[in-house]
């Protein structure tokens, strides 16, 4: 990935899906995700386990000499593989719904979605709100009315992947 740089929180993905390690480490790797967010999520997990690995307790308790990415793809390579596609798709999903959340700070939030989409590798699920690309559906007569469609088809797209996505 080359245009995206963010900083997503993980207060904002716990809300919105269940993470693995294996995605923690897509999204730190990819400069998606709050370093951090791997110490909040190892926090989180000590709590919960009984027997926790030495790899989480260190996460848990950074010091300058474990390095967070080390841990985490420590902690990535005990879990089962999974999909890179899938991992992806849930952080285009992730990506997509923190600028839509952001919208009003980015002064052109539509060319973000075009860089997340090179970034992507051209997704089909989001080509019907990307400017650049043909849009389907009848003319609207303006580009105000086109671009408040995009906005539409963004939201549904965002609505669509948290139902997919929803922690359960």
């Amino acid at each position: 990935m080359d245009l995206i740089r963010l900083s997503i929180p993980y207060r904002f993905i716990h809300e919105r899906t269940p993470m693995s390690w294996r995605d923690i480490r897509f999204g730190l790797k990819n400069e998606l995700l709050d370093p951090h967010a791997a110490v909040e999520m190892a926090v989180e997990q000590l709590g919960e386990r009984e027997d926790p690995t030495g790899a989480l307790i260190k996460l848990a308790w950074p010091d300058n000499y474990d390095p967070v990415e080390l841990l985490v793809e420590e902690l990535a390579e005990a879990e089962p593989p999974a999909s890179e596609e899938e991992i992806r798709k849930k952080w285009l999903y992730l990506v997509l719904a923190w600028i839509y959340e952001h919208r009003d700070e980015d002064p052109d939030p539509l060319q973000r979605v075009e860089e997340v989409y090179a970034d992507f590798d051209y997704p089909e699920e989001i080509a019907s709100f990307v400017g650049y690309m043909p849009m389907t559906g009848p003319p609207l007569g303006s580009k105000e009315a086109a671009i408040r469609r995009m906005f539409q088809r963004w939201k549904l797209y965002i609505d669509d992947a948290a139902r997919l996505y929803r922690p359960s």
